[in-house]
């Protein structure tokens, strides 16, 4: 059963031709295929959008009518949530890391960074009152609290590791 693959294609009787007018079948085959689908509801997304653009529209007009209703947004709120917990467990581990540390040097050092960092939340602080829809904003704020924290839980770790290599080597000798 062994053919020689070259002679398979030598012989055109095996070839099959094809129909005359197979390019204009085939043509228009790909005719219909590229035609584009039509969505039966294409008209509801463009209703959709009208809807929300007449809803925003007369929310701007209700606010510049009633100078009463531009209170305080909700991602103001959250942000100030977010910040006053920060800055308790901040003020929190601050305390604890006041309580632990032997080294004034040390305190000194970690104070420093820590109003380094509070200057610069109070510069992102002012572009997120100019901007408080900018996620990017909203985010180094939080950054620079969780930094904050972060530094402090670091340096209290190290001070409790440094303390405990202490004990242990004063109770080998």
């Amino acid at each position: 059963m062994k053919q020689d693959i070259r002679n398979l294609f030598n012989e055109e009787a095996d070839l099959k031709t094809l129909p005359e007018n197979h390019r204009a079948e085939f043509a228009e085959k790909l005719k219909k295929q590229s035609q584009p689908k039509r969505r039966p509801y294409a008209w509801l997304s463009t209703a959709a959008i009208l809807i929300i653009a007449v809803t925003i529209g007369f929310n701007v007009m209700q606010k510049e009518a009633n100078p009463e209703l531009n209170q305080v947004a909700p991602i103001i709120a959250q942000v100030e949530a977010v910040e006053a917990a920060y800055l308790k467990d901040i003020e929190t581990e601050w305390q604890s890391f006041i309580a632990i540390a032997d080294d004034a040097v040390l305190v000194e050092r970690f104070r420093k960074k820590l109003k380094d960092l509070d200057t610069d939340y109070k510069a992102i602080s002012v572009q997120f009152k100019e901007d408080y829809n900018n996620i990017l904003v909203i985010e180094a704020l939080v950054e620079n609290l969780q930094t904050r924290l972060q530094i402090l839980k670091d340096i209290q770790k190290h001070i409790n590791i440094l303390n405990q290599k202490n004990e242990h080597d004063e109770n080998t000798i």
